[in-house]
């Protein structure tokens, strides 16, 4: 399925056009990923750009209960839009997993969908039992008369490479800001609001809840700093990731409850995306609710003071 970028619908190639693609999971779009959608940029002869990926992580279309992913496919989407390329492509693993690496170089990528550039990581391993390298896609690719390009690592200045692997343990420990530092971009949800038990309202503290999905990489349980994108206006917000034990202490349910700080509206069955800045304080569980509601607007003061002074550094740039 090849998807355009520029409209966000499924296109075909035009007769005579070819691509400059960067294939990989890309599960996150981090600065390493954008470091290889960078290159795809750099056509070398094709006419248009393109990220290859997958629809769905391959170790969860396994059975790997422990797989967890950063990102949705829309969000992959927007961040190859937002990076400037033209085309996303994606494919279902299980079409291909048995594919011997030569013939996804040539048959699926140069024939099908006629890259002329190949883009692939230092690390990229392809093809049936992950058994293709990266020095055999850029040879399988220049055997076809095309060209490719190796991306290295991105390594930061503390001799860190940059992964997903990385990212989502920095989620599964808060460390919120060292995730979006790797990310190039905040950490965010953005999915549906389910209705809950309505208590937010009854305290003059309305909030909306979103359910994590299965496979969703799930921050430490807690309250964090964050903006939530409704109806195309940024607001600043307060999170609780986790499963509210003051409220319902019975349930293992893990959801995120966040209070859109000024704003009244109806947003059940909406799509919200919420971007996680900062860690204020782990999940706890209160003696009563009016602690529960003394706590919650120490932590909307917080979110206030923390939005006060980015801004007031992006002033000061």
């Amino acid at each position: 399925m090849i998807i355009d970028l520029k409209t966000g619908r499924e296109s075909k190639l035009n007769i005579g056009q070819t691509l400059s693609c960067a294939v990989g999971n890309f599960d996150g779009v981090h600065i390493g990923h954008q470091k290889l959608l960078n290159e795809a940029k750099n056509l070398c002869g094709a006419t248009s750009s393109a990220a290859w990926t997958f629809k769905l992580h391959p170790r969860i279309c396994m059975g790997d209960s422990s797989a967890k992913r950063l990102t949705s496919v829309d969000q992959k989407l927007e961040q190859f839009a937002l990076a400037g390329i033209d085309y996303a492509i994606l494919e279902d693993f299980l079409c291909v997993r048995n594919i011997s690496p030569k013939d996804f170089v040539t048959k699926i990528l140069f024939d099908g969908y006629h890259v002329r550039h190949g883009v692939c990581g230092y690390n990229f391993r392809f093809g049936k039992n992950a058994s293709g390298t990266e020095m055999d896609f850029k040879k399988y690719f220049e055997d076809s008369g095309a060209c490719a390009t190796i991306v290295d690592p991105v390594i930061l200045e503390n001799g860190t490479v940059v992964s997903s692997s990385a990212i989502r343990r920095y989620i599964e420990e808060g460390n919120i800001k060292e995730a979006n530092r790797f990310l190039g971009h905040p950490f965010s949800i953005k999915l549906p609001v389910t209705e809950g038990r309505k208590l937010g309202r009854k305290i003059g503290i309305p909030t909306i809840n979103q359910v994590f999905p299965e496979y969703y990489a799930i921050p430490k349980h807690g309250v964090y700093v964050c903006t939530c994108k409704v109806e195309g206006k940024k607001h600043i917000g307060v999170s609780n990731v986790g499963i509210r034990p003051t409220i319902d202490p019975s349930t293992t349910v893990v959801n995120c409850e966040t209070h859109i700080i000024d704003y009244s509206g109806w947003l059940y069955g909406k799509i919200v995306d919420v971007q996680f800045h900062d860690f204020l304080r782990p999940e706890t569980r209160f003696s009563s609710i009016d602690e529960l509601v003394s706590q919650i607007h120490k932590d909307i003061e917080n979110a206030r003071t923390y939005a006060s002074c980015i801004c007031n550094n992006h002033e000061s740039q």
